[in-house]
């Protein structure tokens, strides 16, 4: 349990150094630890270093002091650092303060084997001979030292041997060291009291220097502020991560708009950008190391499809997730779970205190023995502190003693009561604002709120700001928050009103009750507002005179946005005249009732509804803003509106029957009006002001096929037939046009031409889309901002000159598939941002590029004509979104791309492109570089100067023939993509010095050997060899690895022994390894080996083996053959304590080569045991085997019998809450194991593979294992 305080776990004195350097000094401190010191001194970080020469026995207590107040502390291991007894006992204080205050320790091992110091060997083993011999009569102290050098030595830090380079090592101790002073240098609101505990807290519970993806739970009851520190959590760690996203209220979230909504939304964010299909984003995500937040999480079923596959995101991503409610964390499998305590006497007054009385210390003193009486309500609940102290601000003594009567009257309702006082404090007015807000609007646009409460004729704007000052709301990027607790408050006001009948409530807003007063006609003139969302309760009945009785109802708002259906009984006879807001999805009537009065009526909006018009006659709507009938498949006719002066928008698009718009000219207020794709439309006339609004309004008639005459009234924009007989009387000084061309394809856009000749200045975009009339240059107006001209296949010039567009700011000519030249651009651009000119045919950009100063996109995609990028794109300081992919002409690219400030360099499908030019000088922020499919032969040696670089993709370079040496100074790389690089016979021998490297794919290509080096690759997860039909040899591989992929690597002879396994407790390994029939005996061993000291190693949770074999190994006790092994003698493991799991193990064969490629295989198995009176208990497995045999997305054949192993850990068996106690009264116990198909819609499967052997292999912890 947290308990919230307002400090951390470290001393209450500040820190004074950030760095305490611990060192030998005769082997470093004129070397290493002068260069250590200097590169500290110059990124402004206070190091501690003693610079005394003579050293006693015993640390002073100068420098026992100097080590409390260091933040973090470096232990250089040298040869000596062993021999001297000072060294070692600053080491115990050292890890002493690390335990007791969680400071940061960065062993660093200066030309010395951390294996020595861990092993205390050669100069450390003579060291301590000396000192046995020296302190025989104190042994344990002895003992201590040895301890601690193996401890230190067990911790994630760097090593000389393997960055060779001082300088190099010393930038990325730095570098490690800045990156963990920014946890020590976050600042807070000083109105989160006891933020930095939690914070600390659950730092540690991230667990940063691992790479695995964790979930994090954050539990407590509401307005404990779970909420407070998840959003403070995202803004002190986001900036660690590529990507991030935060979910406020979660659930609410996924009520209201459904769970693919609220997930479409999060990965729009960590992708920053629009999501593709599933199986592309999980791919995307895959190299993205992510920050989720989901606050407030009731359901761990939706919780879980929400995630989706964790697997699916970048290794070291974490995902916090909130929840009053412990099971629900527990369900989706949190790996530690944080719990939130109230605040503690201190901090609740300091909490309190802010609130009631802000800066005025002395009115605090004078009011103490209240203070103390309101704490004792509160009992430390932060929620209803901030309440309680925002309601007695500013009041009398009197006040105050009048509030606490109230709350000894109710204390046994507890939190609600509380928090109520504050409600009771707002007039009625406000009342009404808040009680909207919690039934209606949480969550919404505040800009929209405010509207709606308005024009149901609240002071909005007054109203939201006094529930801001009562903390009974907040405001959070345009979005209207409210906690929970205050939420559910508000609403159990509502119910209050009338507990057993929900007609005669004030609002309706849950499902349930909503529908059986309108189905039964159950309401009563109490209801004020109905809120109703058939995503809860699928489909609504209507009762025809259900509104008759509701005649205070000011609003009703349906939505049905997945079209569950709503019907009426019979016709709605009436609505009440009280309505300002109605708001009806699917509404099922051919019109309104004739006998409604709209005349209070705001806001009308029925999408996808049945009418045909709104009412037979007229009808008077002189308080009407806004109109929207869209996607109305019968609307025919709209009626005059000439008597709605106060309407601003008009929304009518994808009404297919609607023919005519009538002649509104009296609208002085509209500023929107949507027809597109009203096919049948052939008549509009609207009015001159909506082109001279400040910002400009918008006329849409895209996809109007059938217009014949569109007018602007008091303008000269016009569009006519030329033998139309309006167009003389209406303008008689617009000719007639000659007659256009005819062209093929769909429907056009018939814009008016008449647009392009006059100069309305207002309009402020233009859409063209598939269609554009002829060649001639048009001349346009210079306040456009946004051209789109996409699909116009016929278009073969430039339309326009763009040096006369001043303020254009996107341009988009995608897809005009014949435009071959993009003209020289003659005056600077400041104001063009994005240009598109994908699939164009265009062949070079021009030398003026430099001029569109103001270019941050720019997208080429698909050109396969362009073969030349001028040089001068180099000075578009803006530009940091480029696309190059599939122009299949380009050969090259000027070096000075490398000035930009891309993030990313995407030259996929750039099938000619052969020269990757130097790099010049270092590029500042590019990050990702993809050369898939491209003609490289060689990268430059300069590429290190790509100090940024986090993943390479190299992969179907067929051409490729080397990497440049330089590659290995990539000190950020995590992910290197060789595959398919056929010509590719050997990759840098110091590869083993990229330290960040995670992913490293050399697949199918023309490696033969592996550098011996690659075993000191730290961060290295995943090592893909699959159809190195070249490889000889696999080394050593790195401790830290996951999965090795060696499919088909059929000339491998030798795997070497790996007897270096890390202590990560989040250990999976998984190595696929097939075909490989060469293997020496050795190499056969070393495989069986490696297996056996993973399985039976504890940190290796998770254990995966697939090689070529004909036999279980010796090792497994129980063995048998066929499909099945059972074992009724010795069962003394089923009673131990320490039974962790089984190592199980199968030898299986192909029948069939070829039907192994016509689908994908997996094994079923399970482990039971039979009890005298229970009968067989089968425990439950995870049906982890299910993908193994996918390998990627290759069908692989297995042409001759192979060993497969996996290890089956009771961990989650025991989680899942299964009771394992009757397995000591098993008097048998079986481990059984069948192949079965994937595909489930194979009636007539037959098995392909045979189980010829399989053996099962009891596990322990603390290493009691097998031996």
């Amino acid at each position: 349990m947290a308990e919230s305080s307002s400090s951390l776990a470290m001393p209450t004195s500040p820190t004074k150094y950030d760095v305490f350097l611990s060192f030998r000094g005769e082997d470093t401190r004129y070397n290493f630890i002068s260069h250590l010191y200097d590169a500290l001194h110059r990124n402004h970080i206070e190091a501690y270093m003693d610079q005394r020469l003579q050293r006693g026995e015993e640390i002073s207590p100068a420098l026992q002091t100097a080590i409390e107040e260091s933040k973090i502390y470096v232990l250089v291991f040298s040869e000596n650092y062993a021999s001297s007894t000072w060294c070692l006992n600053e080491l115990i204080k050292i890890l002493h303060c690390k335990k007791i205050y969680e400071r940061d320790v960065i062993p660093v091992f200066y030309k010395v084997d951390p294996s020595t110091v861990r092993k205390q060997e050669e100069r450390y083993k003579a060291a301590f001979d000396e000192h046995e011999q020296r302190f025989k009569d104190d042994m344990d102290k002895v003992q201590r030292w040895k301890d601690a050098l193996t401890e230190a030595s067990g911790l994630s830090g760097w090593d000389s041997n393997v960055i060779r380079s001082e300088n190099t090592l010393v930038e990325e101790i730095v570098k490690d060291i800045l990156k963990k002073l920014d946890l020590y240098s976050i600042s807070y609101d000083p109105g989160i009291i006891g933020i930095e505990k939690h914070i600390e807290s659950i730092r540690l519970l991230m667990r940063f220097e691992s790479s695995d993806i964790r979930i994090i739970g954050i539990c407590g009851m509401g307005g404990i502020g779970k909420t407070t520190i998840s959003e403070q959590i995202y803004h002190t760690f986001a900036k660690q991560f590529d990507s991030r996203s935060l979910v406020l209220d979660t659930q609410q979230k996924i009520e209201r708009d459904g769970i693919d909504t609220v997930r479409k939304k999060y990965m729009s964010e960590l992708l920053n950008e629009v999501p593709s299909p599933s199986l592309y984003y999980s791919e995307r995500l895959k190299q993205v190391r992510i920050l989720i937040i989901l606050d407030d999480v009731t359901d761990s079923v939706q919780l879980k499809q929400l995630l989706g596959r964790c697997n699916s995101f970048g290794q070291g991503s974490r995902i916090i997730i909130t929840s009053r409610d412990i099971q629900v964390l527990k369900n989706v499998g949190a790996d530690d779970i944080y719990e939130v305590e109230k605040l503690n006497e201190l901090n609740s007054l300091k909490l309190f205190t802010l609130h009631a009385f802000k800066q005025n210390s002395s009115q605090e003193t004078t009011y103490m023995d209240l203070v103390e009486e309101v704490l004792r309500y509160a009992k430390g609940i932060p929620l209803a502190l901030q309440i309680l102290g925002s309601l007695l601000y500013g009041r009398t003594r009197e006040a105050w003693e009048s509030e606490l009567q109230k709350l000894k009257k109710c204390q046994h309702l507890k939190i609600f009561s509380v928090l109520k006082l504050s409600y009771d404090g707002l007039d009625e007015e406000e009342k009404n604002i808040f009680l909207d807000i919690a039934c209606f609007y949480r969550g919404d646009e505040e800009s929209v709120v405010q509207e709606r409460l308005d024009d149901c004729g609240f002071s909005s704007k007054i109203g939201m700001d006094i529930l801001k000052d009562r903390c009974l709301i907040s405001i959070s990027h345009g979005i209207i928050e409210m906690h929970d607790l205050i939420q559910e408050m508000g609403q159990e006001i509502v119910r209050q009103e009338c507990p057993h009948y929900p007609g005669k409530r004030s609002r309706l807003f849950k499902g349930e009750e909503s529908l059986e007063v309108l189905k039964k006609n159950k309401g009563s003139d109490a209801i004020q507002g109905i809120l109703l969302n058939l995503r809860e309760i699928k489909e609504v009945i209507v009762h025809g005179q259900t509104f008759e009785k509701m005649d205070n109802l000011r609003m009703f708002m349906l939505f049905d946005y997945l079209s569950y259906g709503s019907r009426v009984a019979s016709s709605i006879v009436t609505l009440p005249d009280t309505l300002k807001i109605f708001y009806w999805h699917g509404f099922p009537q051919r019109s309104l009732p004739p006998n409604f009065c709209p005349e209070n009526l705001v806001r009308l909006e029925m999408p996808y509804c049945d009418l045909e018009q709104l009412w037979e006659e007229d009808q008077s709507l002189p308080k009407l803003k806004r109109l929207d009938l869209s996607y109305s498949d019968k609307l025919s006719r709209i009626q005059d509106l000439s008597l709605s002066p106060n309407i601003e928008e008009i929304i009518l698009n994808d009404c297919p029957k609607l023919i005519k718009v009538h002649s509104s000219i009296l609208l002085t207020k509209l500023t929107s009006l949507r027809l597109d794709d009203c096919h049948n439309l052939n008549s509009a006339i609207v009015p001159s002001n909506i082109l001279s609004r400040s910002p400009p309004g918008c006329i849409n008639l895209s996809w109007c096929g059938k217009l014949e005459m569109f007018s602007i009234s008091q303008t000269q924009i016009c569009y006519a037939p030329p033998s139309s007989s309006l167009i003389g009387p209406i303008f008689p000084h617009v000719k007639p046009r000659p007659q256009r061309r005819n062209f093929l394809g769909p429907p056009r856009i018939l814009f008016p031409e008449n647009l392009f000749r006059y100069n309305v200045t207002e309009i402020s975009s233009i859409t063209f889309d598939r269609y554009w009339e002829s060649d001639e240059e048009k001349e346009v107006t210079n306040k456009i901002c946004f051209i789109d001209l996409s699909n116009c296949s016929s278009l073969t010039i430039f339309p326009f000159d763009l040096s006369q567009i001043k303020f254009l700011n996107k341009l988009c000519l995608r897809d005009c598939s014949k435009l071959q030249n993009f003209p020289e651009i003659e005056n600077t651009m400041e104001n063009l941002a994005v240009l598109i000119l994908d699939g164009t045919a265009i062949q070079a950009l021009p030398s003026s590029l430099w001029r569109l100063v103001g270019l941050e996109q720019l997208s080429l995609r698909g050109c396969k004509n362009l073969e030349i990028i001028p040089s001068s794109i180099g000075s578009l300081t803006r530009l940091c979104k480029l696309d190059l992919t599939f122009c299949e002409s380009l050969q090259t690219f000027p070096s000075t791309i490398f000035k930009l400030k891309l993030r990313k360099l995407d030259l996929c499908g750039c099938f000619n492109l052969r020269t990757f030019p130097e790099i010049t000088e270092p590029a500042q922020t590019l990050a990702h570089i993809n050369l898939t499919h491209t003609a490289v032969k060689e990268l430059p040696s300069s590429f290190d100067n790509l100090a940024k670089l986090r993943s390479l993709q190299l992969n179907r370079c067929t051409d490729l023939e080397s990497l440049p040496n330089s590659i290995v100074n990539l000190k950020l790389l995590c992910k290197l993509d060789c595959s398919e690089c056929a010509k590719l016979k050997e990759i840098p021998a110091h590869i083993g010095s990229m330290s960040s490297l995670m992913e490293l794919s050399l697949s199918e290509s023309g490696i033969v050997n592996l550098p011996e080096s690659i075993a000191h690759l730290s961060s290295l997860k995943s090592l893909d060899l699959s159809g190195c039909k070249n490889l000889e040899c696999i080394p050593q591989i790195p401790p830290f690895l996951k999965q090795l992929v060696a499919l088909d690597c059929t000339s491998i002879r030798r795997v070497m022994s790996n007897q270096n396994l890390s202590d990560s407790k989040e250990g999976v390994f998984k190595f696929h390894f097939t075909n490989a029939q060469q293997l020496d005996s050795n190499a056969r061993a070393n495989i069986e080996e490696d297996a056996r000291l993973r399985m039976t190693h504890d940190a290796c949770r998770s254990v995966f083996f697939c090689f070529p074999g004909t036999a279980v190994p010796h090792w497994f006790p129980f063995r048998g053959k066929g499909s099945s092994v059972t074992t009724n003698e010795d069962l003394s493991f089923c009673s131990d304590d320490r039974l962790i799991g089984f190592a199980l193990c199968i030898v299986f064969g192909v029948l069939d080569t070829n039907a192994i490629k016509d689908r994908f295989l997996y094994f079923g198995y399970s482990l039971k045991f039979e009890c005298d009176d229970d009968g067989t208990q089968i425990i439950p497995n995870n049906d982890e085997l299910i993908n193994y045999f996918r390998w990627g997305y290759s069908y692989r054949v297995l042409d001759k019998d192979h060993t497969f192993m996996w290890k089956f850990n009771l961990e989650s068996v025991r989680r899942s809450g299964m009771n394992l106690r009757r397995l000591s009264d098993a008097r048998s116990f079986t481990f059984e194991i069948s192949p079965k198909a994937c595909n489930f819609l194979l009636p007539d499967y037959r098995s392909i593979m045979t189980i010829k052997e399989c053996g099962m292999c009891p596990l322990y912890s603390s290493g009691s294992n097998v031996a």
